[in-house]
């Protein structure tokens, strides 16, 4: 994903960038970096299309060093540079104006798209009208926290380690989102889902079956409580949120077991079970036939 442009200012002293890992896909890219500055100076950043997010990440945490970088957003705030905190984001299509002293930092990088991540893309991602200093020292624990998490997966990659990327990536979309364009759900009064707010969770229940999403983050997705979110979602589906989710476990194991090169376990945990007699269990009750003689029907 070629998202960004640095440019310094004064070419003998742009910085060397070495990336230890990374995990790339279509619409993310994120990097665990070591950026070394020889001397002081200036760079301007320039985003393409992608959020940014840096966090600052030491190999040292007994002995943190102070930071003293300094940053600006391009033609908002003129040359008053304002400190960076260790958690950094610069919205896409953004030029931002970095002074940087001589030193050696590590950091994990992340480009993406908000609007690339699954239900996300249903929203509108105007930034231009919140771009805030704040944006220079997020101060949001629960980003952080996702950040670190996905720090460690790009550092050891695991199973479905880009699902569970993705995942991480559409928490922290909607922390952002949170923090700086507000509410921008569209409700209804007749104790129902809006059709958006009805996509949104359908999509996300669909998509994340291997780690599904808490009723705590669910709500957060429409802007509602938790209470409020079930009885909603009952009223427009008929169904329960556990129930649909059930649902939607089953019917990605009914499309797993059309290919006979998956066998019955692999089936049973790509489908958000812990193990194969617990998914033969919950496919015989759901369909009335063990998972070997739904396959042999195929």
């Amino acid at each position: 994903m070629n998202a960004i442009d640095y440019i310094a200012c004064d070419n003998t002293l742009c910085g060397d960038f070495n990336t230890e890992a990374s995990l790339v896909q279509k619409d993310f890219d994120i990097r665990l970096e070591q950026a070394t500055w020889p001397a002081d100076g200036m760079a301007l950043v320039e985003t393409h299309g992608s959020c940014l997010i840096r966090l600052l990440l030491t190999d040292e945490p007994q002995r943190p060093r102070p930071v003293s970088n300094r940053g600006s957003f391009g033609g908002r705030n003129g040359e008053h540079f304002k400190p960076l905190g260790s958690l950094l984001f610069i919205p896409p299509d953004t030029s931002f104006h970095l002074a940087h002293d001589a030193r050696r930092q590590k950091a994990l990088i992340c480009l993406f798209n908000p609007a690339t991540l699954g239900p996300l893309a249903a929203w509108r991602w105007d930034w231009d009208a919140c771009i805030h200093d704040s944006m220079l020292n997020v101060q949001n624990p629960f980003m952080r926290a996702s950040l670190q998490r996905l720090a460690e997966e790009v550092s050891a990659p695991g199973f479905a380690s880009e699902l569970h990327s993705e995942y991480l990536l559409t928490g922290i979309a909607l922390d952002l989102r949170r923090e700086y364009l507000g509410r921008q759900v569209a409700t209804r009064c007749d104790g129902k889902l809006s059709p958006l707010q009805l996509r949104r969770i359908t999509e996300v229940l669909n998509a994340a079956v291997l780690q599904q999403p808490s009723l705590h983050d669910m709500a957060q997705l429409c802007e509602l409580s938790v209470r409020r979110l079930s009885q909603c979602f009952k009223n427009t589906t008929g169904l329960t949120l556990r129930r649909y989710a059930a649902q939607a476990r089953i019917n990605r194991a009914k499309a797993l077991l059309s290919d006979p090169r998956w066998l019955v376990k692999q089936v049973a945990y790509q489908s958000g079970f812990q193990n194969a007699a617990a998914f033969t269990a919950a496919f015989r009750k759901e369909t009335g036939l063990t998972p070997e003689q739904f396959r042999l029907l195929r």
